[in-house]
This record gives C-alpha cells, structure tokens and sequence, in this order.
C-alpha cells in the first residue's frame, strides 16, 4: 500500500518549528512570490490561469499549498491535473488523495488516464514522462507549472554526464520555458527545505514505493551517487545546478550562433521547412553541427548522438548529389531525413492516399492527404470557366504516364518532367493534385496549366491554389 505521510511532531519538536515557521515560511513563499511576480510583469498577464501537475507526492503537495496561498496576494487562476499512468497497484488511491486536499483547498482538480508504452524502447521512466508531458501541456492554460527543485535539477545533471550529453543536454531544466509555457519556480529550492516546509504545516503527500527503486537511473543517482558525493563535497546539489545554469547560458549564445548562422540557410518550400546546405557547406565542422542540432531542435526533433549526427553530417554534406538520403530521427512525430536539390528536409512520414474527387464549387477543398485547393475566380486568369459547361473537374493523384501542354508552341510535357523542373521533390509527387476535365489532365495547381483551357484576358477563370495542411 501507498505510504501516506503527515507531519506529526512531538512536543519537543512543535517548539523547535514554531521558531522555525515563521523563516521557513518566508523563504519558500517570497521567493515563489517573487518568481511569480516577475513572470506576470513581464507578460503583462490579467488573471492568468496556471495548472500545477499534482501527483500527490511531497514536492508538488508544497507548491499546490503554495500557490494556494499566493492567490490571495497574486492576481491568478489556479487548478491541478493529475495524471494517471496506471503503472502502480496504488495509482486509484492517488489520485483519490489528489482530490482530497485539492477538495480542501477548494482547488479544481482534472484527472486523465494514460496508457504508458513500455515498448517504446525509451525506458519505463522517460515512456511515462513522455506521457505525463503529453497531458499537461495539452491543457488549455496560460501556463503549466510542476514542481521540480534544486535536487532534481542536480541529478539530471549528473544523469546526462552519465550519458555523454552536449551542452543542451547538460542546461537540465529551464525555470521558465516560454515554448511551451511551463513553469518551475521550485527549481532554485532544495529538497530538504520543502520537505521542512511540510513539516511546519503539517502537509500530508504519498510516498511512491518506486521511488526507492535503484534499477531506475533517477533513483540510482537519487539514492546512491548524490550522497556520497554530499559526504565529501556538501554542497554539490546546489553547485551541480549552479553548474547546469551556467551550461544553459552557454546553450543560449550557441543558439544565438545557430540562428545567425542559419540565416542563409532557412527556406520555406512546399510548406515545409528546409535547411539550405550551399551556406553551411562553408562554415566548419563545429559551427556546421551547432546550426543542424538547433534546426532538428526547432523542429522537435529529439537530439541525435553523435554517431547519429555525424552520420548525419556525411551523408547531408559529402554523399553524390543523386543519392537517396533517408534518415528516420525521433520527434513529437515520426520524421524522416531527406535531401533534395541541395536542401535538407524534414518530411513527416505520411501514407500515399489516394485522391478522388469532383469539384463541386467550392472555394476550400480538404482533401484526404492532409492538404488543402483553394479556388478562385479572376477575370483573365486561370482556367476559364467556359471549358466546364455540362462538365466537371476532377481532382486525382499521380498514376503514371500523364502529359501536360503548358505552351501552345512546344510539344506537351511528361508530369515527371514537369515536376521536376517545378523542383518537387520526389518524396512529394504522388502526393500533388492534379485535374482534369474528363480524361485530359488540364491543372497542376501552382505549377502549370494546360494551354488548351487557359482564360483569355476578357473570360473569367477559376485559379486553383495548394498548400498543406
């Protein structure tokens, strides 16, 4: 069963905290004050609504005791979600403890269910914080806040050190992270000053047997690493994230460098991102490697190993100009690696859907492969409407061997060869409308339109325009 913990001191013991309650108190809850005082400042913010990740454990009990406090003095909407993973026998009693003391709080309270995939091949703990991650920033707040502190900080600096990770890796955690608006204004607070925070208000919090768990990495550090290195070095939680600070500053300029480097290389084709590789060609191997680390970041990807990005690197920069790259890296989605024309791109991996459909006037068309026409009528422009009296366009993808005639005086055109010289790129042709009227392929819309059927300056035309969704 789930340890339930409450603070139930002796006599001894309530002298020694009422001395103590007054400065615990005005630690924890000035420094929170302030951090929040300085977040709505600086956004300007009217009665912002922030959710705390509640799991019932010490750490996010303090601060949904916290905030409950500052709301009197703090002009903000507050509420809890708890998540739910399913993966402990004691998860129901959990999240009936969280309703309890958001209950007496007088605090909302949101529950969601997830399924963890212990498959994914990440580990149980990153599978769940994944999921936990998924729920919480899909929550429709101003912002997100959970209650990671100092120690936590500590040992995910040490977790990546085990790890070989780079100097993003090494940053740890953001106290404020505007991307995705999460919060953690515990960051710069130790364990044990929450834990006696607790004990002076006399706060109960569930205690998750896993946590003891050394066969998980967190819990290894947590347990066995961090103290002994406390014996000798006392302060070591409090330098380690002192040192993550300082890595995340240095991560900060690096990204700087990136966008500035970057700058020549960004284009946007089709509706996809890409990368042009003429100007990085130019820079050397480091600063080549930093612009693609935060492009892939910038795209969610997750950060490749340095096998990976020198793979990466090689096949980008130095493979025939007719090779087929196709690199599959980790992001919100799947994504694949692929090179075209000189340009990088980060394509989603989508099904070929077939596309099968009749006009039937109107101006926005979704169609099934997650792309959109759009049809405008222009005087002197387009396909003119005279050519679809009693008869319809049909909207199809690629099958093979099309022809199109976009100029009167030369021969008609294959649709590879059109397409190529639009600089498609492959991975994207089947996927491309096309139109026709009866059998005759007359539109590739925003690339070419059949001689035969182009609007005269006095007819009135329909202009067809694609994008993705």
């Amino acid at each position: 069963m789930a340890n339930l913990k409450k603070q139930s001191p002796s006599k001894s013991l309530q002298k020694q905290q009422l001395h103590r309650k007054s400065k615990t108190e005005n630690t924890l809850s000035e420094q929170v004050n302030a951090f929040f005082s300085t977040i709505f400042s600086a956004k300007k913010c009217v009665k912002s609504h922030i959710v705390i990740g509640l799991s019932g454990g010490l750490d996010s009990s303090v601060l949904l005791h916290l905030l409950a406090n500052l709301r009197q003095t703090l002009p903000f909407q507050l509420s809890a979600h708890h998540v739910h993973h399913g993966l402990n026998q004691q998860a129901d009693a959990w999240a009936g403890f969280c309703q309890k003391i958001c209950d007496k709080l007088n605090i909302p309270l949101t529950i969601s269910k997830v399924k963890v995939d212990i498959n994914s091949g990440l580990g149980v703990e990153a599978s769940a914080r994944k999921a936990r991650y998924a729920e919480l920033l899909a929550i429709d707040a101003d912002y997100v806040c959970t209650a990671h502190h100092q120690d936590d900080q500590a040992e995910t600096l040490l977790l990546q050190l085990a790890r070989g990770a780079g100097v993003k890796g090494l940053a740890g955690m953001a106290a404020v992270d505007d991307t995705r608006k999460l919060l953690r204004p515990l960051l710069n607070i130790s364990r044990a000053e929450i834990e006696a925070y607790a004990q002076v208000h006399q706060l109960s919090w569930v205690d998750d047997d896993s946590n003891s768990n050394t066969q998980f990495d967190r819990n290894f550090m947590r347990h066995e690493v961090l103290p002994t290195l406390v014996k000798q070095y006392p302060a070591i939680k409090q330098t380690l994230a002192r040192t993550a600070q300082h890595l995340a500053d240095a991560n900060d300029l690096l990204n700087v460098l990136a966008a500035q480097d970057a700058q020549a290389d960004l284009t946007q084709k089709l509706g996809q991102k890409t990368l042009q590789l003429t100007p990085l060609k130019a820079l050397d191997i480091n600063r080549m490697n930093n612009v693609l680390r935060w492009w892939l970041a910038q795209n969610s990807v997750l950060m490749p190993s340095t096998a990976q990005l020198k793979q990466i690197t090689q096949q980008l920069i130095h493979a025939k100009s007719d090779a087929t790259i196709q690199i599959r890296l980790k992001a919100e989605s799947d994504l694949i690696l692929r090179r075209f024309q000189d340009c990088a791109y980060l394509v989603p991996e989508t099904p070929n859907l077939p596309v099968d459909y009749v006009w039937q006037g109107e101006s926005i068309l979704n169609l099934s492969n997650q792309t959109q026409l759009s049809f405008e009528k222009k005087l002197g422009a387009g396909l003119s409407l005279k050519y679809l009296d009693n008869k319809h366009l049909h909207i199809k993808t690629r099958v093979g061997s099309e022809r199109i005639k976009p100029d009167f005086n030369r021969p008609s055109r294959s649709l590879k060869t059109v397409l190529q010289t639009a600089g498609i790129p492959p991975w994207q042709r089947n996927h491309h409308p096309l139109i026709y009227i009866d059998e005759a392929l007359v539109l590739i819309p925003n690339i070419a339109l059949d001689a035969s059927v182009k609007a005269a300056a006095d007819e009135m035309g329909i202009v067809v325009t694609w994008q993705q969704l």
